[in-house]
């Protein structure tokens, strides 16, 4: 863990151990999760601005995954933002953590396996281990996260327990409903592919790299360019906003005058 250095991966810094508390030190994240991100309404988020998030984690993973190291434990909240507006995944390493220090293995409520792949969920004595298929199952349901900007499943109306259970159980087969208008096309065509329920038709993350980039015409993602757009729009509106009220009080100045 300690030699895992990439720009979309929060570095692990060390362990703290006092008065029987034991954790693990990262670097702090101003920004809080990608969850949190979703969650705040006062930032807009624009497809420029939500591609270049799912870009650094898909950057993230692919380091780890060729770093022959599965995360295990993917979700919208292990992935933490920074000050400058870069996703970098966290929380990985933490399963072997627990298998050494030979922790029980805890029944998590039905809401925290939305990401876990169904293999796993029928099979959750295992699935601490994580797998590089696992992984991508569990970014998929990320991507679903950001494209629709809501949680997981959300637009069932399904208790979470139900939903897992349908999951865990085909057929049918139970999976998120996104409309076409809401992403590019070949993005949701991607984010299928990626909960396939056979493991191994789902894709490797180098091939998520390269498809992501063509859905992107080519073109690299720039978080600052999406930023200027966005505060040339607010600075358009205010100007707009402005100019109404300044008529406004004018008409008011002549009414008075009258």
């Amino acid at each position: 863990m300690k030699d895992l250095r990439n720009e979309n991966v929060n570095p692990f810094l060390g362990f703290f151990l006092d008065c029987s508390m034991f954790a693990v030190v990262m670097e702090h994240c101003s920004r809080g999760s990608l969850q949190d991100l979703l969650r705040n309404e006062d930032v807009k988020l624009d497809w420029m601005f939500k591609s270049s998030l799912v870009l650094d984690l898909i950057k993230g993973m692919k380091y780890l995954h060729l770093r022959e190291f599965p995360h295990g434990r993917l979700k919208s909240c292990n992935c933490v933002v920074d000050g400058r507006f870069v996703l970098k995944i966290t929380d990985y390493g933490f399963n072997e953590l627990l298998e050494s220090q030979k922790a029980p293995t805890e029944e998590s409520p039905p809401e925290d396996l939305f990401w876990t792949a169904p293999e796993f969920l029928r099979d959750l004595v295992n699935s601490r281990k994580g797998t590089y298929k696992g992984d991508v199952y569990s970014f998929a349901i990320i991507l679903q996260e950001v494209v629709v900007r809501g949680p997981p499943y959300c637009m069932l109306g399904l208790p979470p327990s139900e939903i897992i259970r349908k999951v865990k159980k085909p057929p049918p087969m139970c999976r998120p409903n996104v409309a076409p208008d809401q992403a590019p096309l070949e993005c949701i065509q991607l984010m299928k592919q990626c909960w396939c329920e056979m493991p191994e038709r789902r894709p490797t993350f180098e091939e998520i790299f390269d498809r992501f980039k063509i859905i992107n015409k080519g073109k690299k993602t720039n978080i600052i360019d999406s930023m200027l757009r966005m505060l040339e729009q607010y600075s358009s509106n205010l100007e707009d906003l402005i100019r109404e009220r300044t008529e406004e009080s004018e008409l008011n100045v002549e009414k008075c005058h009258q």
